[in-house]
């Protein structure tokens, strides 16, 4: 399907339309009409859902915010792994896991994205647990167990969470310690190897004031690749995490949550072979008598028929000599503390992480060695967020708070290269490199409602920021550097809400984020690891309505957003000059601009009382404005990649399912279904070999004036295209109400049709590609107890 909005023109009239429909289409009268159709009391409704998008607790269609509750019952239901699954069941919402890093994730949220491990970089979408902002896509991918709410907030959230996030935010909150005696526990065994079980146990409150919270869980996964090297399935997962919750309320105006939990990882990584004969591990090379171009085979080159193998079945079959392990060991200290004074309710977030992982990847994907790491990573992070919130008057109330944020990493990376690159790069077998850089951010923020009119509602705020970056940079025996840098932003954001009737919201809005400059702690060259690249700043516009219908029978809300990038930061690999200790490397910078507008839509309807219907519809438009990068071959030319497609920007996005109960004398019968449908879309803006690159006798000397010197334009690397996908999720589960307790069995299939397409792919600086495909069709059964 093709995005209905194409041109720059199209901005004032995405703007017009969206007034009209939203103010035509529910005005007070219409509203009226459809709450008016019925006068009996409904048999059932949609239930309300409190979110603190805007760090108030308040009914998500009063909060002039685009925010999709997502049930964790849906989670459940769908025996969800990881947060992997709210794709789809929110408008442009895209997550993929990178298997570089420990539960490492690629979020895209309205087509923003970043999805590089490296822990010097900043996420662009933010992942908050219990309010803790996570400083890196390290540990985002995190699990979908013992989950009080879940919400996801797109466009910038340049006010009111924690470090700056430009695309937007996935907020999780966790089950608080009850104070009763009382237990949840879930087994689920499936097939690719899958066995997990979960548990929560809550203790009775001691003293009146202490309630405890005991929580474990593990998952194990044998994998769904089939490496046919080792001939053995792959990658295995393993992880285990659990802790201990404990609320304390020694007075009824205080309380302080405190949770202490570790987590163990101990998993595999591999990926497919999507190198062709125009990478140099896959190509003719001109070796042979005269200049003969000949294919040298192992030890230096794989088998042929390890290369030109990009197809979606192909994906499943790996050739890597070294499957991967994926070893971390992490401790998180979260304290949540709150005071109520009267008007005032005083909130502190403290928050610890620290991990220790060891990571080796066989990046080349192939059965020969070509270029593999081992990255030996230790990290931590300690926030503090303090707040003050409440009423000056009747009609205005306030938020208004301080934020400190600190991480530091040492890296400590070997680099194996093949007989290949020692052979026409002269490289050593092993190259090493030690890396500690450390990131402090410092900001204040205020946001302010103010009731100034009958049924409307002004809201106001920013947030100043000042982050500190340093990186010290060894790469063994070719250079060893220490650069700082730092930079400060003002952050606004302001929207005007008018409640037309007690069940229609109309909102318009503006928000600017912004995500910090910095360092490439992956850098190999002097100048790429002295030189920084500046922040991006986002401004975003939004025109939207919260509706309900039919005395809350049917919930259906819109949003049209318009949204504007500055200074993007792009990731590219590139090669190296001649004699750099690395054939490649990552670089980062302020190379683009881009234009990002579209329209989401979320409903929810109680169709009886046994029946509750959703649904969600993203549409997307995402082209880049410019963007510029110096020619690999004639450095006074500049190669224009503004043809590039953005990456995880699908143009549709939607969504739609269902659960049906059915009461039994014996229990309760629940049919659960759920269709994502996520639209085709590029995994990376590498251009395809030969576009994007200036070419012909002339260009040493010319600026691409003459014919002797010509442009090729860029369009994006086809390995990387993700072909369109239709996920269906089917559960069946039976509750049982015995006397101790509640019984639950339950049989599920996930991906129902067994669609098998690309989730990710990497062209390395024309060396090798790799990628990696989605889970297919699996089953399992689930046994769950609840007393």
């Amino acid at each position: 399907m093709a995005c209905p909005f194409k041109g720059r023109a199209a901005r004032p009239l995405v703007a017009s339309l969206g007034v009209y429909l939203l103010a035509g289409l529910f005005t007070p009268a219409a509203a009226e009409m459809a709450t008016t159709q019925t006068t009996a009391a409904p048999a059932t409704e949609v239930e309300t859902v409190i979110v603190n998008a805007r760090r108030r607790n308040e009914n998500i269609q009063n909060t002039p915010v685009s925010v999709t509750a997502i049930s964790p019952t849906q989670l459940k239901n769908a025996a969800a792994p990881d947060i992997r699954d709210l794709a789809g069941r929110a408008p442009d919402l895209i997550i993929d896991q990178v298997n570089a890093g420990p539960s490492a994730a690629a979020i895209s949220i309205r087509g923003i994205s970043f999805e590089d491990i490296e822990k010097s970089f900043d996420p662009a979408v933010g992942v908050l647990i219990d309010d803790v902002y996570l400083g890196t896509n390290t540990g985002q991918l995190t699990d979908t167990f013992d989950l009080q709410s879940v919400q996801v907030l797109r466009g910038p959230q340049g006010t009111l969470f924690g470090r700056n996030t430009i695309g937007g935010v996935v907020n999780l909150q966790r089950t608080r310690p009850t104070g009763h005696f009382g237990g949840d526990f879930d087994l689920i065994v499936g097939d690719y190897g899958r066995k997990e079980y979960k548990g929560v146990l809550n203790l009775p409150e001691l003293g009146g004031m202490l309630s405890t919270k005991l929580f474990v869980s593990e998952r194990k996964s044998g994998g769904y690749f089939h490496n046919a090297t080792i001939a053995a399935d792959s990658p295995r997962s393993n992880v285990l995490r659990y802790g201990v919750d404990f609320l304390f309320k020694p007075v009824d105006n205080f309380d302080i949550n405190l949770t202490i939990e570790h987590a163990r990882e101990r998993s595999q990584t591999d990926q497919a072979s999507l190198s062709s004969s125009g990478d140099l591990i896959c190509a003719s090379l001109p070796l042979g008598p005269g200049g003969a171009l000949i294919y040298l085979g192992p030890p230096y080159q794989p088998p042929a028929s390890e290369c030109n193998r990009h197809t979606g079945s192909d994906l499943y079959t790996t050739f890597s000599n070294k499957v991967g392990a994926v070893n971390n060991d992490e401790t998180d200290v979260t304290a949540q503390a709150t005071w109520r004074l009267g008007a005032v309710t005083l909130t502190s977030v403290t928050g610890y992480r620290e991990n220790t992982e060891h990571v080796t990847q066989d990046f080349d994907a192939v059965s020969i060695n070509f270029f593999d790491t081992v990255r030996n990573q230790h990290y931590h992070q300690i926030s503090e967020e303090l707040r003050a919130s409440g009423n000056i008057t009747k009609a205005i109330d306030y938020v208004v708070g301080v934020y400190y944020f600190d991480s530091e990493y040492t890296l400590n990376q070997t680099t194996n290269y093949g007989p290949l690159l020692q052979l026409l790069a002269g490289l050593p077998a092993t190259g090493r490199q030690n890396v500690d850089h450390n990131s402090r951010s410092y900001a204040a923020f205020a946001d302010v409602d103010w009731r100034f009119a009958d049924k409307w509602r002004l809201s106001v705020g920013g947030r100043y920021t000042r982050d500190e970056k340093s990186l010290q940079n060894d790469f063994v025996g070719a250079f060893n550097i220490f650069a700082k840098n730092h930079w400060s932003e003002f952050t606004p954001k302001a929207s005007l809400d008018y409640q037309a009737t007690q069940d229609v919201l109309i909102y318009a809005s503006y928000s600017r984020g912004f995500r910090s400059g910095g360092f490439n702690g992956r850098a190999s060259t002097v100048y790429s690891s002295t030189t920084p690249y500046n922040p991006e700043t986002v401004d975003a516009y939004e025109i939207g309505a919260k509706t309900e219908w039919f005395d809350r029978r049917l919930v259906f809300n819109a949003a049209i957003f318009d949204t504007e990038y500055h200074n993007k930061q792009e990731e590219v690999v590139l090669k190296t000059p001649p004699g750099s200790p690395d054939p490649q490397e990552t670089l980062v910078a302020n190379a683009a601009q881009a234009r990002i507008y579209g329209a989401e839509f979320d409903l929810q309807a109680a169709a009886t009382r046994n029946l509750n219907l959703r649904a969600t519809l993203g549409l997307l438009h995402a082209r880049y404005g410019n963007f510029f990068q110096v020619d690999a071959a004639f450095p006074q030319l500049r190669d224009s990649l503004s043809t590039l497609t953005l990456r995880r920007a699908p143009s549709v996005t939607a969504g739609a399912g269902f659960d049906f109960k059915a009461p039994v004398s014996y229990g309760t019968w629940t049919l659960t279904g759920d269709y994502r449908y996520i639209g085709a879309h590029e995994t990376t803006i590498t251009p395809a070999p030969g576009t994007g690159v200036w070419s012909g006798t002339g260009c040493a000397v010319a600026t691409g004036a003459t014919a002797t010197c010509v442009y090729t334009a860029a369009v994006n690397e086809p390995r990387g295209h993700a072909v369109a996908t239709n996920l269906v999720d089917l559960s069946l589960s039976l509750t049982h109400a015995a006397s101790t307790g509640e019984i639950r069995a339950s049989v599920f299939v996930r991906n129902l049709l067994d669609e098998r397409h690309l989730a990710g792919a990497l062209a390395v600086a024309g060396l090798f590609t790799f990628g990696a495909g989605i889970p297919p069709r699996t089953w399992g059964v689930e046994l769950g107890y609840r007393f």
